[in-house]
């Protein structure tokens, strides 16, 4: 589903960035406090090597410097072992060297920049930080300070340094540990998510599906019970459906009493006129029939438009074909025809029977009459919502430049036939109610194929 065009879509790609967004910034959170812990556990350690090292720390009588004890951590005895410590005098003039150094320097001696000894020298008393690099060239962690010993007169810079790769690779497992964490709550959080969506749009699901129901034709109104935020829509959707069915049935009263009232007066004419053909009479007579014809067509067009508009009609294909099948091989008997049909039992067509029997009457009928011996009736769903009903004969067939001509209304290319000649016509009136298509090409069995393109009913779940 595309989430621009789904309600559920946007609901669950805008909870799944705001959960994703909050999780990295938790995350991020949580590492930074873990990195700082760390780093503050190990400057702890390091200021109380510092501290343990300023109170040993003592100027003998002679103005020598020394030790009376080191720190007991047996790292600090251990050469390169990652843990370091060293007290160099501060002097003015000459060359600053180291007086005193832990055994896990061995033979080395921790380089402290100028810079860092200023600071620490400005601030006496107060441990400044600094990145070194060990005797091993591994990255060191180290708290520099600068304090007056006894005396009164002698300044050291004592240093405490450790390797940092310990904690670093500590940072980094807790980061995986994290990522991996809050991934699987994220993973665990979209889907609550999207059972959550799917649940609280199930209602509009269901009454998309009862909507689908009554435009099929499967129930008259909208039913189940909804959340009070539906009902509302629900009753209003109900409402309309009562309403689009009072007009429908007002139209179909209004068509049938207009028909009741025109073909009284014009049926008068015409048994008034028909006993004496005088001029005027064969006036009055041939414009009494053109105003009949008109007539029928057009409130059979409106009746047909208002039955095309009613929501749900339904009627299935293979019963209308099978009983009009019935009714013309009775009537042509005595011609010894056969009639053979291929047509699926659960084809629907979107419309009134009324009409679909009309639409078959008038093709079969008039396939039968040209036909010599032999009538084909096809239909097949050629799209979701549509389908072709074809009826074809095999008799002497129809130029292909004389089939707009037998479309008109009431005209006959042979006089010999029986009929009004309005079959075709009726037939493309009522196909245009519904939208359709109406075609004529030559058949496989040499006479003339009638192809009709109607509105089908979709197949919903359950149906």
């Amino acid at each position: 589903m595309k989430p621009s065009n789904s309600l559920a879509g946007r609901l669950i790609a805008g909870a799944a960035l705001w959960t994703v967004a909050l999780l990295i910034a938790g995350a991020f959170v949580l590492t930074t406090q873990y990195r700082r812990s760390v780093h503050r556990v190990d400057d702890e350690r390091l200021n109380a090597v510092i501290e343990s090292l300023a109170a040993f720390s003592e100027i003998s009588s002679d103005g020598k410097f020394y030790l009376t004890r080191t720190p007991g951590d047996p790292r600090f005895e251990r050469a390169f072992s990652g843990q370091y410590w060293q007290i160099t005098p501060i002097v003015k003039k000459g060359k600053q060297e180291q007086i005193a150094r832990s055994e896990s320097l061995f033979d080395s001696e921790l380089s402290i920049p100028q810079d860092i000894l200023k600071q620490a020298t400005d601030k006496a008393g107060t441990n400044i930080k600094a990145e070194l690099v060990g005797p091993d060239n591994e990255p060191l962690r180290s708290l520099t300070r600068v304090v007056r010993l006894p005396d009164q007169v002698s300044v050291m810079a004592i240093t405490a340094a450790a390797d940092r790769r310990p904690g670093d690779k500590e940072i980094a497992r807790f980061r995986m540990v994290v990522a991996w964490t809050l991934g699987l709550f994220a993973t665990g959080l979209v889907v609550a998510v999207i059972i959550q969506v799917r649940i609280g749009l199930a209602p509009i699901y269901k009454i998309r599906k009862a909507i689908a129901a009554v435009r099929e034709g499967e129930a008259e109104k909208v039913e189940g019970a909804y959340p009070a935020e539906l009902t509302p829509l629900a009753e209003e959707l109900n409402n309309l459906l009562g309403h689009n069915k009072e007009i429908v049935e007002r139209a179909r009263t209004h068509v049938g009493n207009l028909a009741h009232a025109l073909k009284t007066p014009i049926s008068v004419l015409l048994n008034e006129t028909s006993p004496n053909k005088t001029g005027l009479e064969k006036l009055v007579q041939r414009q009494a029939s053109t105003m009949a014809r008109q007539v029928d067509h057009h409130l059979r067009r409106a009746s047909a438009a208002a039955r095309a508009q009613v929501i749900g009609a339904r009627t299935p294909v293979y019963m209308a074909v099978s009983d009009m099948q019935r009714t013309l091989e009775r009537l042509f008997k005595d011609q010894n025809l056969t009639i053979e049909t291929q047509v699926p039992q659960d084809l629907i067509f979107r419309g009134e029977r009324q009409d679909l029997d009309e639409l078959l009457g008038n093709l079969m009928e008039n396939a039968c009459k040209w036909s010599n011996g032999v009538v084909r009736v096809c239909a097949k769903q050629s799209s979701k919502l549509s389908m072709e009903i074809s009826v074809e004969d095999n008799g002497p067939g129809l130029p292909a430049e004389k089939r707009k001509t037998v479309l008109a209304r009431g005209e006959r290319l042979d006089e010999s036939a029986p009929g009004s000649g309005l079959g075709l016509s009726i037939v493309n009136d009522l196909v245009g109610a519904y939208g359709g298509e109406f075609w004529l090409e030559d058949s496989d069995l040499g006479g003339l194929k009638v192809v009709l393109r109607l509105p089908c009913a979709t197949r919903t779940e359950g149906a």
